[in-house]
């Protein structure tokens, strides 16, 4: 019985499938995209209830994860407008905005471990391309697949890939001359 149809037929025990199976890696796209663990978890949890919520509207032809990971960005992108709105509203917080905004160097200390370097610099990325990288890199989605998942042309992907790779590559090679490594 596939995951949709068992959260139709009894909705607790398919709430458990649907968090055994997908929580770890629902979370740590969450992560990735809101920097925080507070927040992702919120996300993750908020992500499965519409799930739940709405299985009538999957179509088990289309793959789970696809449906599952689309109610996510949807969460994320609301809670980013509705973050951009509150920001807007308050002078005293440029701070928040440089944040959201990806600018570099909104985190001053950079770790030691390569990986983290790395998890930071796609983090410091404006919201979209930080969606395009999760999506490509972490998530290995086509561009055509990551084109639907993400209700933009192939072009606007192809083009939010190329910016992303041109941040990362500044991102990384400003830390790891700091490390004193070369890239």
């Amino acid at each position: 019985m596939d995951i949709g149809e068992e959260i139709r037929a009894d909705a607790e025990r398919g709430a458990q499938r649907l968090v055994a199976e997908f929580w770890d890696r629902l979370y740590g796209a969450s992560l990735i995209l809101c920097k925080d663990s507070h927040a992702a978890e919120d996300l993750v949890f908020r992500t499965f209830a519409q799930a739940i919520l709405k299985i009538d509207q999957y179509n088990p032809e289309q793959p789970f994860w696809g449906w599952l990971y689309a109610i996510l960005l949807n969460y994320f992108r609301g809670d980013l407008r509705k973050m951009k709105a509150e920001v807007a509203d308050e002078a005293d917080c440029g701070e928040i905005a440089a944040c959201m905004e990806g600018e570099p160097g909104a985190e001053s200390r950079l770790p030691e471990l390569d990986a983290e370097v790395v998890r930071r610099a796609v983090a410091n990325l404006p919201p979209a391309l930080r969606e395009t990288v999760v999506l490509r890199y972490f998530e290995d989605k086509t561009l055509q697949e990551m084109s639907k998942l993400m209700d933009v042309p192939v072009g606007t992907v192809k083009s939010r890939l190329h910016l992303a790779r041109r941040g990362l590559k500044r991102s990384l090679e400003e830390a790891f001359k700091w490390k004193g490594e070369k890239t």
